[in-house]
């Protein structure tokens, strides 16, 4: 059975018609309304988020993942960007004004 995985997305976009309605009760402009449910909509999606994610960490025995998810912490090993350079040494250290 596949998972809904946007749930953190419709909560914040019901947050977000909620602050606009509460935005035009309280009769401001259409600039602060849109700012402010803007701002309702990315904080509730990401504590939606967040409480989502603590939710199934708990759920999930160690060792067991979804399909597709890496496991926690996993990572796929970075390759260096300055060729055979070691990092650190591909630019010279210049003094004074970055301009």
């Amino acid at each position: 059975m596949l998972r809904f995985r946007g749930l953190h997305i419709v909560a914040g976009i019901a947050a977000m018609g909620v602050a606009a309605v509460l935005g035009m009760v309280m009769e401001l402009n259409n600039t602060a309304i849109f700012t402010s449910s803007c701002v309702v909509y990315v904080a509730v999606s990401m504590w939606t988020e967040s409480r989502i994610a603590r939710h199934r960490n708990r759920e999930q025995p160690l060792g067991e993942q979804l399909v597709g998810e890496p496991l926690v912490g996993e990572q796929r090993p970075r390759e260096p960007r300055g060729g055979d350079q070691p990092s650190g040494e591909h630019r010279p250290h210049r003094e004074g004004n970055a301009a």
